[in-house]
């Protein structure tokens, strides 16, 4: 029964591993509204009754991998704010950039598909409720939804334009930002261009 069960599991693995891959590959060039659980299934090798045994729809197979991908960000996250200095932050924003660039993680290979914009999403959700944990209720509403949009903005264009400068530089820019808005004095030490 061991060495069943053993198998089972791999075989499990394999074709939800199929499944994913061949997902993602539609993901790539058709919308996801537009992708059926039989276009998934051809595109696996698998037939449209092994996927729905795996994933009722399309949409939660989808669900599954951006979670995923969100909860690695998470764990980056959490690792960061048990240090809560810039170097720990600094750290984070490098390995968070290493995921998005990394195809083959679950957060890079989202980012090169066409629900990249759900998961960027998501990862600002998630960087809103730490402000607001980090804030408290009187920071009010407008002020989390701008501190992470702005958080989530500096870092994809970070990514984006190649990470022209270090880590450690990029979490100092959008700390001395920060701190320029928390004092509220429109002035700061340090230039706060973050482009």
């Amino acid at each position: 029964m061991g060495k069943e069960r053993r198998g089972e599991d791999r075989r499990v693995i394999k074709t939800r591993r199929a499944i994913r891959t061949a997902l993602l590959e539609l993901l790539s060039s058709d919308d996801a509204g537009d992708i059926t659980a039989r276009d998934v299934a051809e595109r696996a090798l698998i037939s449209k009754k092994t996927f729905l045994a795996h994933y009722g729809s399309v949409s939660s197979a989808i669900d599954e991998m951006e979670e995923e991908a969100v909860e690695a960000i998470a764990d980056v996250l959490d690792e960061a704010e048990a240090v809560a200095d810039e170097e720990g932050y600094a750290h984070a924003a490098e390995c968070i950039a290493e995921l998005a660039e990394d195809r083959a993680s679950t957060v890079g290979a989202l980012l090169h598909t066409r629900v990249k914009d759900d998961l960027v999403a998501r990862i600002e959700r998630l960087v809103h409720d730490r402000v607001v944990s980090a804030a408290g209720p009187d920071a009010g509403s407008l002020i989390p939804d701008f501190v992470a949009g702005g958080i989530v903005s500096a870092f994809r264009r970070w990514v984006q334009d190649g990470r022209q400068f270090c880590a450690s530089e990029l979490v100092h820019k959008v700390s001395a930002l920060l701190g320029m808005l928390g004092h509220g004095s429109g002035q700061s030490e340090e230039p706060t261009d973050i482009v």
